[in-house]
């Protein structure tokens, strides 16, 4: 039976009394020998965008999309699935950054042992504040330390204060901006208690339905049981 992951953990420190909510950043890989072992190769394997390493990874029903788990006829989930998906043949692939990306970020066992996820902050989830984050692009997590928030999606635009692993609201959609021949992404949000509002740089933030690898461990070997975006 395919091994089913819950994407999401309550984090009741972010319910404490004060009106703002942090997410730090967690790794919990080296609680497990084995596990630290596996992410080790694995890390290697990314960073030489080796693909019939990474494939050699995967579990034989590796999930990539979140089609009927039961319906085995054109069943996307499985290794030629993730082939055709991601094709990490190419070292141009965006898997590879993004693989590079989650594992970075750190990542937390889920409900037992056997299952571990990156990144930390996929697994994020507020409770008690009714129609405040109840789904994909509607909260972010601030994913690093003195994050600047600005007046207008600009670099060079007036700071209005910082924010160091904060979960914020989404007010308004990405947007891009070109600032020294490349293309930044903003987005505009708000703090919990409405004190700040303003414009951050989208690649400082991270979803709950970005992108999530999900390892298993089965008869004492680790493999990547998924990766997968959206809900």
């Amino acid at each position: 039976m395919k091994y089913v992951f819950a994407f999401v953990l309550v984090v009741n420190s972010l319910l404490a009394a004060a009106q703002s909510y942090r997410y730090p950043p967690r790794n919990e890989v080296s609680k497990d020998s084995s596990l630290k072992v596996f992410v080790d190769t694995l890390k290697a394997v990314v960073a030489r965008k080796d693909a019939p390493a990474l494939l050699k990874l995967l579990s034989p029903t590796v999930q990539v999309t979140f089609e009927d788990t039961e319906r085995k006829e054109d069943s996307h989930n499985n290794v030629k699935g993730f082939k055709e998906m991601y094709a990490p043949q190419y070292p141009s692939s965006q898997v590879w950054k993004n693989l590079h990306t989650v594992i970075s970020l750190g990542g937390v066992f889920g409900g037992d042992q056997n299952g571990f996820v990156f990144p930390y902050a996929s697994q994020m989830e507020i409770r008690g504040k009714e129609d405040y984050c109840s789904g994909c692009g509607e909260c972010l997590t601030i994913i690093a330390p003195d994050v600047n928030v600005r007046k207008s999606p600009d670099r060079l635009s007036a700071a209005l204060g910082r924010l160091n692993y904060d979960v914020v609201k989404v007010i308004e959609e990405p947007v891009s901006k070109v600032f020294g021949g490349k293309s930044d992404n903003w987005v505009y949000i708000q703090t919990f208690d409405g004190k700040l509002t303003g414009w951050v740089r989208n690649d400082l933030t991270w979803d709950i339905c970005d992108y999530r690898l999900l390892l298993e461990k089965k008869k004492g070997k680790w493999q990547i049981a998924a990766f997968i975006a959206g809900d």
